[in-house]
């Protein structure tokens, strides 16, 4: 759980909070250092999770398989639309972007112990309003962004 501040990320500006697999890679990339993502930055794939990739118009939640640079994920802005910019943007009545707001990921299991998905919830104190939280599950790559938190992934 955290605060984060979008005020002055405005269009184009990616704001983002994600875990990567750094711990587990060994191999140095073309950064000179550990690096890795699902978009292989530095030349070294590896799993990731983006709990936040934001700015004041949109927000996006999404999970990576090492092989899976687009990932799955829900939120706002581009293609996605699990809210409306009534409900988060700039004066928005849920959560209004250019003041503060609180964003909190969990990853509960299923009864078999196994990663059901990643669930983001977005609040913000004295809004009008609930965003519904973000659910990402149903991935195939569920059982390899598992491995990678137990682990332990890099913020």
């Amino acid at each position: 759980r955290y605060t984060v501040d979008l005020s002055s990320a405005t269009c184009g500006c990616n704001a983002a909070f994600y875990l990567v697999s750094m711990r587990q890679n060994a191999e140095i990339g073309t950064c000179s250092d550990y690096y890795c993502d699902a978009n292989s930055v530095c030349g070294i794939k590896c799993a990731e999770i983006d709990v936040m990739e934001a700015n004041q118009h949109a927000f996006w939640s999404t999970l990576h398989a090492a092989t899976d640079k687009n990932g799955y994920g829900k939120g706002i802005g581009s293609f996605r639309s699990s809210w409306s910019a009534s409900q988060y943007g700039p004066g928005a009545a849920c959560v209004d972007t250019t003041r503060p707001f609180n964003v909190e990921a969990q990853f509960p299991v299923n009864e078999k112990g196994r990663l059901a998905g990643m669930k983001v919830t977005v609040t913000q104190s004295g809004s009008a309003c609930s965003l519904p939280p973000l659910w990402v599950g149903a991935y195939w790559g569920l059982d390899e962004i598992q491995l990678a938190l137990a682990e332990g992934m890099t913020p």
